[in-house]
């Protein structure tokens, strides 16, 4: 005679199964963007040398929310980016995830006065981060200062604060 289980006997034998294809499509949902990420990086980046102030910064959240991060560096001056890039919690290693919301138009407010002419732009966006640091996920508001070091050259991201 054929024995057959009882539906709790075997929801408690796939149980240990079903755990483990959990555990393991939770730690791909959480590790998606990296490879993405890699994607895009491998993909030259866009030219962003004609583009004005307000521009820059759409370009640059736009890649940030594809995760193109080849334009997104592109946008930034070379100081920028190598102090963006040896930050642990920069939106270049930790965005999961952005929504612009809004990207102001240039205001002249200089940051370093040191360049040809300097200029701030406010960008309100909804974000989340994929590990947290002093980033939080939710709504963020960002001052962007961007500049020209000659009449001549393309404008860039020079620095990126969260105000007071």
């Amino acid at each position: 005679m054929i024995r057959h289980k009882k539906i709790p006997e075997v929801i408690m034998e796939l149980f240990p199964l079903a755990t483990i294809l959990l555990a393991i499509a939770l730690l791909i949902y959480t590790i998606m963007p990296a490879p993405i990420k890699f994607l895009y990086s491998l993909k030259p980046a866009k030219d962003v040398s004609k583009l004005g102030p307000q521009e820059l910064v759409k370009t640059y959240y736009k890649s940030l929310e594809k995760g193109d991060i080849s334009t997104a560096k592109a946008c930034l001056s070379n100081e920028y980016r190598a102090e963006v890039e040896r930050a642990d919690y920069s939106d270049l290693k930790n965005l999961t995830g952005l929504e612009i919301i809004r990207i102001s138009k240039p205001a002249n407010i200089p940051l370093y006065k040191k360049n040809y002419r300097e200029v701030q732009i406010v960008a309100e966006y909804s974000a989340s981060y994929w590990r947290m640091g002093p980033e939080v996920s939710g709504k963020e508001i960002r001052f962007i200062y961007v500049g020209k070091k000659t009449q001549d050259s393309p404008w860039k991201i020079i620095g990126i604060g969260c105000g007071p």
